[in-house]
């Protein structure tokens, strides 16, 4: 199931219990009036702080060292969700020199999920999170490595963003609080994307404070990356890099009245590259020069828009018992509930796993959420307020929300979570015990209980052999399939699939490689009569009857 991918970063009772025993000893020891005197452990935090390019190599170095480290306790993800096997085409086709591929002569048997079949076989997807992964294909052999660049650049985007925005121990905080997501999260450990969108957005939000806060001869660097900033975005997440985008765009037009010819310059260039790169591209995939390859999959299979502003269409014509059910049942289904009451605390959970995928631990958002209304009194944290307005606008009126939709918006929401620990720190100063020294000694406790127990929980996790791998759906285990099919019985193979009225809509198997005539194993859409058409064009490959719903451990000889 879809929701596999993110249980890994819920609390567990233990651990909340740990953290609400250590909260309590923290809070006798402020109101007794023994505050202990932390200001030497605050100068050596400063003194690292004030290195931000070793805090920055540093933190990126531990993301990949960490994650590598674990390949052998914790190996590559398998995919399992119908996005991954899409952008998994996608970087293959990429890594071959290829923008798309030709459609296969026998098509119909190889329709899948979020997969488009004609005018081209390729992926429903905007290109930016492939790239990377073929990038990884292409350097290291094998796609993941590709997810485990982005994720070490996107700990690099938002140490700096941060920078742009934060003195330097608080950058520094929000950098460590950002290592479990670029680490640990389903960001690095699937290929269901956010990296690379939350590097775009990153770029976007530190460009915009140096180019507010710099003088006129500084600018033109923080100009350039704005523009790449905002073209990942487009080639990414279009909507919610949109969300985020054009309220940046219109504050830095309103703040930036001086010298507007050298800051939009390069912005225009870059975002003129980028549209007309896009653009290229769609019209390779789908032959229309304004017709995004998400909007000719949705004309051929789908009937319920992405936004629940939209209407919902008529049914379409599919072929396949996987399709219908996805469509009438599962997304339609999904519509209902984001068109009612039922929609209030639906998105509410969603947006608490926002948090918790975020910022490692969903007890961040106690002070992220009791010190908000000080964000709009703030001139330096007004933008990011706005956009976390724009960003719950957004979530609203998605049909689905997932917090990888949202990963524009990292280096915002933890900009405004350091701003909120910064304003924690103030009240307990003026309210508490102890006046300022309380004020640092609780701000202290707070972070250092909740970085301790995430780490201690992702340590005790895979100690434990409890990583998201080994609670994936059961169609992760189609690699394994084939493996063993191929140890078995060397040739090449076909495995037709006959799907069931018992299926579940989100294990789909029918994922083919950029190059299906060339894999040992093809999977295929069982077509009843039509099967002869497939088994006459593959002579001499055996062929395979295969029945998920039924066994999703046994073949049989197809007949």
């Amino acid at each position: 199931m879809r929701a596999a991918h993110l249980r890994e970063n819920g609390p567990l009772p233990s651990k909340l219990t740990i953290e609400a025993v250590l909260f309590a000893l923290c809070a006798v020891v402020v109101f007794r009036g023994k505050v202990p005197d932390i200001r030497p452990l605050t100068r050596v935090f400063d003194a690292v702080a004030r290195r931000p390019l070793v805090v920055g190599i540093s933190c990126v170095l531990a993301v990949l060292a960490v994650r590598a480290a674990l390949l052998p306790v914790w190996p590559f993800p398998r995919p399992s969700i119908y996005d991954e096997f899409s952008y998994l085409l996608q970087a293959d086709t990429f890594a071959h020199g290829r923008l798309t591929n030709a459609p296969h002569p026998l098509w119909q048997f190889f329709e899948s999920i979020y997969i488009l079949q004609q005018p081209t076989y390729a992926s429903k997807y905007p290109p930016g999170q492939a790239l990377f992964m073929a990038l990884g294909q292409w350097l290291l052999g094998h796609a993941w490595f590709g997810v485990w660049l982005s994720c070490g650049a996107l700990t690099a985007a938002l140490c700096w963003a941060l920078a742009g925005w934060l003195r330097p121990r608080w950058t520094l905080l929000g950098t460590l609080i950002a290592l479990d997501l670029c680490a640990f999260s389903y960001w690095m450990n699937s290929y269901w994307g956010g990296a690379v969108a939350g590097i775009g957005g990153a770029l976007v939000i530190g460009a915009y404070a140096r180019l507010v806060r710099r003088g006129l001869n500084r600018r033109g660097n923080a100009a350039w990356i704005f523009g790449i900033g905002a073209v990942m975005l487009l080639c990414t997440r279009p909507f919610e890099g949109f969300l985020l985008f054009a309220p940046t765009a219109g504050f830095l037009w309103v703040n930036c009245k001086r010298d507007r010819a050298r800051i939009w310059a390069p912005i225009v260039i870059l975002g003129a590259v980028g549209i007309a790169g896009n653009t290229f591209y769609d019209i390779r995939i789908t032959g229309h020069l304004f017709r995004l390859p998400y909007q000719e999959y949705f004309a051929q299979y789908e009937s319920v828009p992405p936004l629940i502003v939209m209407p919902v269409q008529p049914a379409k014509f599919v072929r396949h018992f996987d399709f219908q059910l996805l469509d009438e049942l599962w997304a339609r289904e999904k519509n209902n509930k984001a068109r009612s009451l039922a929609m209030l605390p639906m998105r509410g959970a969603d947006l608490l796993q926002m948090g918790s995928v975020f910022f490692g631990n969903p007890l961040w958002l106690v002070p992220f959420i009791a010190f908000a209304p000080g964000w709009v009194r703030s001139k330096r944290t007004r933008l990011p307020a706005a956009l976390t307005a724009v960003l719950l606008a957004g979530a609203a009126i998605e049909f689905t929300f997932y917090p990888h939709y949202m990963a524009p918006f990292t280096a915002v929401l933890l900009i405004l979570l350091v701003q909120s620990l910064r304003r924690m720190r103030i009240w307990a100063a003026r309210n508490l015990p102890g006046g300022n020294a309380g004020g640092r000694f609780i701000v202290l406790a707070w972070c250092a209980v909740l970085l301790a127990t995430t780490l201690g929980s992702e340590t005790f996790r895979i100690y434990t052999g409890h990583t998201p791998d080994r609670s994936l759906a059961v169609n992760a285990r189609k690699g394994i399939i084939e493996t063993n099919l191929e140890s078995r019985y060397p040739g090449g193979h076909v495995i037709f699939v006959r799907y069931t009225k018992r299926k579940n809509p989100h294990e789909e198997w029918i994922y083919n490689s950029a190059a299906i005539d060339a894999q040992p194993v093809v999977w295929a859409q069982d077509m009843g009569a039509e099967n002869s058409k497939l088994v006459a064009y593959y002579p001499g490959r055996r062929f395979w009857i295969f029945q998920p719903d039924v066994d999703p451990d046994s073949l049989e000889p197809y007949h």
